[in-house]
This record gives C-alpha cells, structure tokens and sequence, in this order.
C-alpha cells in the first residue's frame, strides 16, 4: 500500500516538474504547448515565478523547499528569492467556508459564535495554515487555521521518503546513507508540525524563556481555543520583516518612515536577531528553528516579535558547550578547534576518516579566510562555511547529531536573512563577541554545579578534620629541632616577616578571586549602582592593601 501511494505520488512530481520544464522552454522558445501539456501553467512565466508556481503546485514539503531556498541569496540570484519570497505568506488562500467546517469540528461552533468579531480575509497563508485576525473580548488576537488538504499533501511525501529510506538500507548505499538523517529530521517535526498543540507548548516555554529579554516578544497562547487545528495567540501590531524585505525591493518610502518612527535600526535589529537566537540555544537549549522572514516582526525599539513555532529545536547541555566552541573557533580561524568541537557532536561510522576531515577543512579554509594583519578575516560568510562542513562531513563519514543539523540550519536561515536587511553588519566579529560572553556564563555556572558544590564541600570537610592534626604535627617537628636550619635561615624578626607573608598572600588569593569572578561576568562593565561597581571598589581596596604589604616586607 506504502509502494503504491509513493510511486503514485513520485509520478504526480515527475508529471508537474516536466509539465513546468516543457512550459517554460516553449517560452523561451515562443512555441505554443498543447493544452493538455500546458494546464494549468499556460500563461507564460519568467523563470522565477515558474519555480515558484511548480513548487506551489507540487505542495506540501516542496513549499518547504522553496521557503529555505528564499532566504539564499548566495545559492540563487536575488530575482529568484525574491519571486520564491511568496511561497513564505502569500500560499493560496483557504475559502472561508473551509475555514468554516474546520471550527465546527474542531470546537462544535463557527468563528462567528466563538470571537466579538472574525475577518474571514486571512492577513497571510503559508504552506500548514492561514491566519485570520479576529476581536475577543475586546482584546484583538491572531487566530491560526490549518488547511484542510494538508495533511493529504505531506502524507504523499512522507510515505515517499519512508520507502526511499527503506530502498537505501535495503540496497546498502552507503553514498546515500547522509540522507537518512535530514530525512528522519523532517518526519519527526512533521508529526508535531500538523499538531498545534505541539507549537503551543513550544510558543509557551519559549515565552517563559524570553520573559526578562526586552529585545525579544513572544505571543501568548490562549489555550481553551487551541486545539490540533487551531491555534489562538497574542496579536503582535507591526510588520514582518518580510514586508520590509519586499519594501527594500519596490523602494517604499511611505514603510520605511513607518520603521523609523517606532525606532528600528537595520543593524541594531540583526543583532538582537542573533543575540536572541544564541541566547536561546546556549542557555536556554530551546530555539525557534524556522527563522524565516514571515516569522519575524519588527516591534518597537528593534525589538524582534516572534511567530510560528511549528519547528522548535532543543538542545542539549554538552551539544551547548560545544557549538559555542565551534562558533568561535569559526570566527577565529582556529582550524584545530573547530575539527574539535565538531568531532565532539558528531558521530563516526566506520568508514569515518577523521584526518581527511582535516585536510579537507585546510582547503576549505583557504576560500573562508584572507589574511589581514597578522590575523584571519573571514571573506566567506557563515552559510557557505557551514554548507562546505557539511559537504565534507559526508564525504569523510563524520555525521552531526540531529539537534545539531537544526541548529547549523538556523544559524543559516539567520545568516540568509541578515545578508539582506543588513549587509554591512560585520556577522563574524559579532559571533566572536556573543560566543565569548556564553564560554565565559558556561564556565561560572560549571563551578557552581552540583559536582563541584560537592567537592568543595569534600575538600572543606577534610580541611577541617585534618587541619589541626596537620598544625599540630608541624609544631612538632618544628620543637624537636627538625626546621632548624630553615627557623634560623629566616633571622631575627621573622615572626612579623612571616605573618605579613601570610597576609600578602591571602590579600593576592582575594585579588585573584575578585578579578575572576569580575572577568568572567557575562554582563558589559558599566559603572553605577550595580554588583560589577562593588566588584571593582572591592578589588581597588583590596590591591592597595597589598601593595601596602608588599612594600613593608620589601
């Protein structure tokens, strides 16, 4: 039953990519197709709205597609991503009577008997569902409705991929074996994708995550509305960045005076994006996972609204602390670190080569980087650097864990997207900047974890049950005469030498201490009333105090 549904819907692709290919070449070529082969792409289309009107017709997870591929500019020319742009909002509409029959069978009532007010025209369409705007109780909320043939659509594709993962484990092919793992990704997240519930648990924990961050807004769920095919949430005013996108391409004066009135900032805004995203990851270990335009608002401030939670990656403690390494190892040009904090969430097989991965990354790394004073600049920019890793992963069997592949895929999509709303933004040294301040946060919070609490605790306990015997003994020794040649080495006065001694070296032990922890604070040094403020008067006392000492025993 699976082999027939796939090879079905295998032939349904193969029949719309060539009726496309046949469409577009008899343009070029000003031949009139029959009509059987041109419907329904009879009226001639430029090469960007053909891929975009085929990836729209082929449905479910080629709109996917076509969305990734939108936020691409350095894999295709920018008519092509802007023309793919409408696949991400702009999808054909549900009619209202669709929408209609989902609430019945959903809730047992029409939009009109369960909201104050319900526009039946959707404010945008995407490839899962439409969004409707809709009054209730007096609050105004954004109202999400799946399509109805959704499910049908990814049914096709899933099926398709489960019998193409069957015929590459069955045939051993090993050359195709670096597609099990994306393609296991994608059925996974589609599950919970056609589950709203599944996003609103996401939308919830992510909103618990951010509830201190100014810079980053996520919706409210009202939860006695939501439901498999419904969700209700929070009404965000303002614009996606995809209209400013569209509004960088047609010249639109009149949004970009709108932008600058609520005080956003290109630059500001990618790096809030970014902040954001890293935040959410490395501390966090949640993030949104489908960063593109359509799911990011422009909030007042350059503050970033987020909406879309149908992919939500998490991530684990030690992956954490490793990405942070590779990231930075990427900015630095430190080849090593990054073959490191690679190997150190990946997987080998057996056919894994760990020195070709190596060498592989040296040639790599001599299109990334160009020299500049003694040091490595970055020419190549994150998404083309991270495609090459992963073409070499392949090639050489070193294979990133699932939650990793998510992560690397949304650091692209973000990359993609700052390319176009702020080009001169200065992505690598940013990166450098953020990923020190989370190694530096990871590295204080490690020496308060349960492990070391305990073996602090263990030394403490020794401390105080050796100690006295440890003094004890060395009065001893030092009565019977077995120190004598040192006691009269030291000379006469060596009791005051000796305790400023000691004291030299608790008031070092504090400096030390005080200088770490102001270090290693994950916060910029800003003077005022603040903790850091305290840190560095305490320091300041505590370094003349030994400077004092030092002088008296010099």
């Amino acid at each position: 039953m699976v082999f027939w549904a796939s090879l079905r819907r295998l032939a349904y692709i193969m029949v719309v990519i060539t009726r496309h290919a046949l469409a577009h070449a008899a343009g070029a070529l000003r031949v009139r197709l029959p009509g059987f082969l041109s419907r329904p792409s009879f009226i001639p289309l430029s090469g960007p709205d053909r891929l975009r009107t085929a990836l729209e017709e082929l449905g479910g997870s080629f709109i996917k597609f076509g969305q990734m591929l939108a936020l691409q500019p350095d894999i295709l020319s920018l008519e092509y991503c802007n023309a793919l742009f409408d696949l991400l909002d702009r999808i054909t509409a549900v009619e209202y009577a669709d929408v209609e029959r989902i609430f019945v069978s959903e809730l047992g009532k029409t939009p009109s008997e369960v909201f104050d007010s319900f526009d039946p025209l959707p404010l945008a369409t995407a490839s899962i569902g439409q969004v409707h705007a809709a009054q209730l109780n007096g609050c105004k909320v954004a109202v999400k409705v799946q399509r109805p043939n959704v499910e049908t659509d990814f049914a096709g594709d899933i099926k398709l991929m489960i019998a193409m993962i069957g015929l590459i484990k069955r045939l051993r092919l090993r050359a195709l074996y670096w597609l099990l793992e994306p393609t296991g990704e994608f059925l996974s997240w589609t599950h919970e994708e056609l589950d709203y519930r599944y996003e609103a648990r996401y939308m919830d924990r992510l909103r618990r995550n951010a509830h201190d961050n100014p810079c980053e807004r996520v919706p409210a769920v009202f939860w006695p509305l939501t439901t498999q095919r419904i969700l209700v949430s929070e009404f965000f005013e303002g614009d996606t960045m995809l209209t400013y996108l569209r509004a960088l391409e047609s010249g639109d004066e009149r949004l970009f005076d709108r932008m600058r009135s609520i005080g956003f900032e290109p630059d500001r805004t990618a790096r809030n994006i970014i902040d954001n995203f890293l935040g959410d990851v490395f501390r966090h270990g949640m993030f949104h996972a489908d960063l593109h335009p359509a799911n990011l608002m422009i909030l007042p401030g350059s503050a970033v609204g987020y909406l879309d939670f149908g992919i939500t990656g998490t991530i684990s403690q030690y992956s954490r602390r490793n990405l942070v390494a590779l990231t930075l190892a990427y900015t630095r040009g430190d080849l090593e670190g990054m073959c490191e904090a690679f190997f150190s969430i990946s997987v080998f097989d057996s056919d894994t080569s760990a020195g070709r991965f190596r060498e592989g990354l040296k040639v790599f790394a001599e299109t990334w980087y160009e020299a500049a004073g003694g040091e490595r600049r970055l020419r190549k920019n994150f998404t083309l650097v991270m495609l090459d890793m992963l073409r070499l992963s392949r090639r050489t069997g070193v294979w990133p864990e699932r939650d990793v592949v998510k992560y690397i895929r949304s650091a692209i999509a973000i990359d993609g997207l700052i390319t176009r709303i702020a080009p001169s933004f200065d992505l690598g040294q940013h990166l450098q900047a953020v990923c020190g301040r989370h190694l530096r946060w990871h590295a204080r919070r490690e020496m308060f974890t349960y492990d070391s609490v305990l073996g602090w605790a263990i030394s403490g306990e020794r401390i105080v049950r050796d100690g006295p015997l440890r003094a004890a003994d060395f009065v001893e020794r030092l009565t019977t005469g077995e120190f004598e040649a040192q006691a009269s080495f030291i000379g006469e006065g060596s009791d005051v030498d000796e305790a400023l001694r000691r004291r030299a070296v608790q008031l070092g032990v504090v400096v030390f201490v005080v200088a770490f922890a102001t270090v290693f604070s994950d916060e910029h040094i800003q003077l005022g009333i603040n903790l850091i403020t305290a840190e560095l008067l305490f320091f300041g006392l505590v370094t003349t105090l030994l400077l004092r000492t030092v002088r008296r025993l010099a």
